[in-house]
């Protein structure tokens, strides 16, 4: 059996041309296009009405795959109609099973006595006549139903029908359904003045009435208003207004789906030596959709990126034996860890990071992209975000609210109190001794007891090598190796055992490796013969020491400006300590955006805070003494013929 359905692109086909459905009108309507142009809006009745009597024909070519799919919808029932509208309808049933008219012909001298008999039985006033009730039988035996019997009441000068309605809907198009969002009353000013110009050109008898202000703001009530709002609001707030809350996604064990997201937090983090306010972190969350239990995050200045998640990630599949030994206080257990089947995350540029795919693919976990703008594929994680806003952010000193009505004058700057250390412990008890331990209304019962019973039933996975992760969580690349090692940045990385793989090719040989954007010292190189990564370091020590990767692209990019392509490690030493004063001088600048750029770039995170690091302390000690190198001079004549860009100064 071919079927179909009322989708965009069906086509209906009749003597003369081809009828393409165009879309559905606020008015409930149906449009639809000829192949010449010609525009007509059918209600669902009269296209049934013209599918029926086969004067419209089902062109299958345009099924597509649509030809396959059935959409079914339960008939109205007689407890949907009226009480009054039901006695009647039993009233009628009552006349036609006394008579029965299936096997006794229809006979007025026959049939009236038996109206009369149950007329008297009923109680009945007004008996009806045999001719109607013989129109009775006619509606009720097409399918026997009691709906057949309801009094067909409705009166037939509906205002869809009326002229007025048809000037009513061009108005609402060319004035109503704008991005202007104009009111109501524009509407009805603007169909009072069409009406007033239809008139013009009619006799007086022919005259339209224009509706009154209230008939037309019911009318306006009336209009489908998903569609309504699409026009005046946009495609996109109309799909998040009406969006369906229809199921979630059925997960049957723990960490066969994380889900991960980024919010920055309501929150202002200070400097703890200074005091001076940083600004709001992002916070990068991982949570287990089946249990709802938190398997770790992330906290950095820097905006959400491949490396963030990477990092979150990286902490979720590590026990939080040693995360929970760093601060004494927590009392209780956090037994979320293990490598996860998938991972939910945002669909952004960023992440979509080589780096992130292969750590993915090395781990062997599935990465699901959810669509833009659509929370709701991701729904754990976003309602986890409100309740850790509504249980602790907002009521810490210093947070700044969901919002600027809920913050008023509230000295946000003023009152913050929290460092990256005390954020990270503050987060982590709450989420150990609050969250994991309160009944979760999603699963109806307690995300550590939820962990507990399914990690009963499955076998939870760790890598073989704990040091493995820091690997896969780098950023893949590759290189050619040469006898003084490996060029990535403009530094150069080089080893005995690397050049062993040089030795064992006997030529310059490409190879993979993976390098980190918290450090420059060293990078790993993986060994096809030995199956393994190597740690190779930098050939520049103690320029590398101790510096993250995006002051080093600042460092050569300020190197390069000054000195050239080919830096020495004195002219590399002089520029990073020229680099590192500004950014001594940006955690300490007044604006407090330059604050969190320099805390970004620094690296000042929750991962400093567990590895017992304070980056922001690090980084105010007094910078080692460096000679300044000159730049070198131009041989003599060459600057001769330089062009003088002074002569213009003033113009």
């Amino acid at each position: 059996m071919i079927r179909f359905s009322s989708k965009v692109g069906l086509r209906f086909r009749d003597e003369k041309m081809g009828w393409e459905l165009s879309r559905r009108l606020v008015t409930g309507k149906i449009q639809f296009q000829s192949d010449t142009g010609e525009l007509i809006n059918l209600s669902d009745q009269e296209i049934r009405a013209r599918w029926l009597s086969q004067e419209w024909i089902v062109d299958e070519s345009s099924l597509g795959s649509l030809a396959n799919a059935l959409y079914l919808a339960v008939p109205r029932d007689l407890g949907t109609y009226p009480e009054n509208q039901q006695r009647e309808a039993r009233r009628r049933k009552s006349y036609l099973d006394a008579i029965d008219p299936e096997h006794t012909p229809y006979n007025q001298e026959h049939w009236r006595p038996i109206i009369a008999q149950v007329a008297e039985r009923l109680d009945d006033r007004y008996p009806p006549c045999p001719s109607t009730v013989q129109t009775w039988w006619r509606r009720y035996r097409q399918a026997k139903s009691l709906i057949y019997l309801i009094p067909r009441n409705k009166p037939m000068n509906s205002p869809h029908l009326k002229t007025a309605y048809q000037v009513f809907e061009d108005v609402i198009s060319a004035v109503y359904l704008t991005n202007q969002k104009l009111p109501k009353q524009a509407v009805f000013d603007e169909l009072r003045r069409n009406v007033g110009l239809v008139n013009q050109g009619l006799p007086q008898n022919d005259q339209i009435k224009c509706p009154c202000r209230a008939t037309v703001y019911r009318w306006l009530a009336a209009l489908q208003q998903d569609l309504v709002d699409a026009s005046r609001e946009g495609a996109e707030a109309a799909r998040m207004k009406y969006r369906a809350a229809i199921g979630s996604v059925k997960v049957g064990n723990v960490l066969e789906r994380i889900e991960i997201d980024h919010t920055p937090l309501d929150l202002i983090v200070i400097d703890s030596l200074t005091k001076l306010p940083l600004g709001r972190p992002w916070l990068t969350m991982a949570i287990d959709s089946h249990s709802r239990m938190v398997v770790g995050f992330y906290i950095s200045f820097n905006a959400p990126s491949g490396h963030g998640v990477l990092q979150c990630l990286r902490r979720a599949i590590l026990p939080k034996d040693e995360w929970l030994a760093r601060f004494r206080d927590i009392q209780g257990q956090w037994p979320a860890y293990g490598i996860p089947v998938l991972i939910a995350v945002d669909n952004g540029t960023d992440l979509h990071s080589d780096a992130l795919e292969a750590a993915c693919l090395e781990m062997g976990i599935q990465i699901l992209f959810c669509g833009s703008k659509t929370p709701q594929h991701k729904g754990a994680i976003e309602r986890f975000f409100r309740t850790m806003n509504m249980g602790l952010i907002h009521r810490l000193p210093g947070t700044v609210f969901s919002n600027v009505d809920e913050r008023g004058d509230y000295p946000a700057e003023e009152k913050a109190v929290i460092d990256m250390e005390g954020l990270v412990h503050l987060i982590t008890k709450w989420v150990v001794e609050v969250y994991n331990v309160t009944p979760h209304r999603g699963i109806n019962a307690r995300p550590i007891d939820r962990w507990y019973e399914s990690a009963e039933r499955r076998i939870i996975e760790l890598p073989a090598y704990p040091q493995q992760l820091e690997i896969i969580a780098g950023i893949p690349a590759r290189r050619t190796l040469f006898h003084y090692g490996i060029e990535l940045d403009g530094l150069q990385y080089n080893s005995e055992l690397l050049q062993t793989i040089r030795r064992r090719a006997g030529a310059n040989v490409p190879v993979s490796l993976k390098y980190y954007e918290d450090t420059v010292a060293h990078i790993h190189v993986f060994d096809t013969n030995l199956q393994e990564y190597l740690k190779v370091p930098a050939k520049l020590a103690e320029y590398a020491e101790n510096l993250p990767r995006d002051i080093h692209r600042l460092v050569r990019e300020n190197a390069r400006k000054r000195f050239g392509d080919n830096c020495a490690n004195p002219q590399l030493l002089q520029a990073r300590a020229e680099i590192e004063a500004i950014i001594q001088e940006a955690i300490k600048a007044k604006k407090m955006g330059y604050r969190k750029a320099g805390a970004g770039y620094l690296m000042h995170d929750s991962e400093a805070v567990l590895n017992g690091k304070d980056p922001l302390a690090e980084a105010r000690k007094p910078l080692k003494p460096v000679k300044e190198v000159v730049p070198l001079a131009l041989p003599s004549g060459l600057d001769d013929d330089l062009p003088d860009f002074t002569a213009g100064e003033g113009v």
